[in-house]
């Protein structure tokens, strides 16, 4: 369901989730309904936001996440083949190495600092650059064809030294990802019915992946910056070499579905 709002001669869009899980998500948290109290307080439609004070109700069922869609290798290859490589790259560095959509563009040309590894430091995000989700930076382990590919797409960028790996037009600012989303992804997807990939599936499917794969949990966290638990949190670190291993075993698998021929040829 679709709901306008006119904004000073810019419509302001609402789009209210059709699946269940998406509802249930929406309803568990009073975020986005005091987001547009404030919305249509400021723009003069209501006196007070009614929505201030919410909260979740206690007997709110937090979502199931293991309903939420992943990618096969299949489909991300169907999807990787239909878009630039810039895309393709975005792509491969959330799906084959955790990285969290702002963190991708938040991506300095500085990161790259040695052979199969980034080091993700900040985040961009809303048009601002923070640090990363959990205010740590850490090393991440890349396959290096996908560092390769990521070193001739940056060979052309007029600051070579501190400019951003996926810079927008303006140069000084990185690419926002809605906008690729929006504008270089999904009309390239939805024809082909991938419209529902977007780098949040990516990411889940990293794990799944992953997980799938045999890799040791404690890399794919590592990986994505996450933890498991104080002791291996604190206690165990996975070294650089072993989590760009993982990344190359899983891309390997990609590579190996590229070469098989497609039905019907």
């Amino acid at each position: 369901m679709i709901c306008t709002i006119p904004r000073r001669g810019v419509d302001i869009v609402l789009v209210f989730p059709h699946s269940r899980e998406a509802i249930d998500s929406e309803l568990a948290s009073p975020t986005p309904a005091m987001k547009l109290g404030m919305v249509v307080v400021a723009e003069g439609y209501l006196t007070a936001n009614i929505a201030e004070g919410l909260k979740t109700p206690k007997a709110a069922k937090p979502s199931d996440r293991s309903r939420l869609r992943r990618v096969t290798l299949a489909e991300y290859l169907r999807a990787w083949t239909a878009v630039d490589e810039r895309e393709r790259l975005a792509f491969d560095l959330v799906t084959f190495c955790g990285l969290r959509e702002s963190e991708v563009y938040g991506l300095k040309i500085g990161d790259l600092f040695q052979r199969g590894a980034i080091k993700v430091q900040r985040s961009w995000y809303a048009g601002e650059v923070n640090p990363t989700k959990t205010n740590q930076i850490r090393d991440v382990g890349v396959e290096l064809e996908i560092l390769e590919r990521l070193m001739a797409w940056i060979a052309n960028s007029p600051d070579r030294d501190e400019g951003w790996v996926f810079a927008s037009e303006r140069i000084v600012t990185p690419l926002p990802p809605e906008n690729v989303l929006q504008h270089c992804i999904h009309p390239r997807l939805d024809p082909l019915r991938l419209g529902w990939i977007t780098f949040a599936v990516l990411r889940r499917s990293h794990s799944t992946l992953h997980q799938e794969r045999g890799t040791d949990p404690k890399i794919t966290a590592d990986q994505q910056g996450h933890g498991l638990g104080v002791h291996l949190s604190d206690y165990v670190d996975s070294s650089l070499a072993r989590k760009q291993e993982a990344s190359s075993v899983l891309w390997a698998d990609f590579k190996a579905l590229q070469s098989v021929p497609a039905p019907g040829n």
